[in-house]
Parts: structure tokens; sequence; C-alpha cells
């Protein structure tokens, strides 16, 4: 696959900060706590809950994911990696698939990348276990494998959960 990378639009990079702020709000902690403290919270609010014996709940017509929950959501992950693990906000341009460019979080030398807008998004719409809190603490941890320099593995694809949570 090949990704090129490019800056964030500047509006788009001046907005990150308050909608993270805004994230924090809706996952119900404080913007600059522990980031191991925001990913738990981030981690539990993307959790699929249950109103039944394995039943979906019903979605909220009120709500929109994408703007009102997995951007304010992904931002506040995306900021929590930048003043964590010092990782950086880019704009990637994945070239063998018809040129798609997405926002994403990526370490110093651009081997992983995370796209936290995306991965949040994915979460409440499908009722798909997270693991962001998995992937935070596999980092922490020094437990993800080393990854080619400037090939922006999606981190995300790669953690999972040996048995899944429930």
């Amino acid at each position: 696959m090949s990704t090129t990378e490019e800056s964030v639009v500047e509006s788009v990079a001046a907005s990150i900060p308050g909608a993270a702020a805004e994230g924090a709000a809706i996952v119900g902690v404080d913007p600059n706590a522990d980031a191991s403290i925001i990913m738990e919270a981030i981690n539990e609010f993307l959790t699929p809950k249950k109103s039944g014996w394995f039943r979906k709940p019903k979605a909220d017509p009120n709500v929109d994911n994408w703007t009102d929950r997995a951007l304010p959501i992904g931002c506040l992950w995306g900021e929590t990696m930048v003043r964590h693990f010092g990782w950086n906000w880019a704009s990637l341009i994945q070239h063998d698939h018809d040129d798609f460019k997405a926002i994403a979080v990526v370490n110093e030398d651009r081997s992983l990348a995370i796209f936290p807008w995306h991965y949040c998004f994915g979460c409440l719409e499908n009722s798909v276990h997270p693991t962001v809190l998995l992937a935070f603490n596999m980092l922490e941890a020094g437990k993800i494998p080393d990854q080619q320099p400037s090939g922006f593995t999606n981190l995300m694809d790669g953690v999972q959960h040996i048995v899944p949570p429930g």
C-alpha cells in the first residue's frame, strides 16, 4: 500500500483542541487527566450497551454519530496520543484506494497510525467492542512489534481481543 502524508488543513488543526474538550465532556473525563484514565473513559463510552438480553439499544435519532460523537471523542483520543506519546496529527492519502484521504495520528517514525475519527464511528455505528484501551496499554508496555518506518500501519487493525469482553 502506498501512503503519503500531508499537513492537516490549518482550520481543521485549529479546531482539534476545542473538539477534544467537547469529547472529554461527552465521555465524562477531564481532558488533562492521566492518559490511561482518558483511554479507559473513551473505551467505556464506545462499548456497546445492551438494552435487553443480547439486544442492541435503539439509536437516538437526535444524535449524529459522526459529528456529535466520533469527531469530538476521536479528537480527545488523538490529542491524548499527541500529549502522552509525542505523536502527531497528519492527513494520510492511501493511493491504492482511489486516493482515500483521512486524518490520523502517527508516531514519530510514521510506522504506526491511528484513524481515531473513523475508528470511533465504526464502533458506534456497528456496536463493536472497542480496543482503544487495549491498544494504549500495549503501546505503553512496548508490546507492539516494530513496523516499517513510513509504513503507516493502522494500529487498530492489529489490536484484537483474544476473548471478546462481555
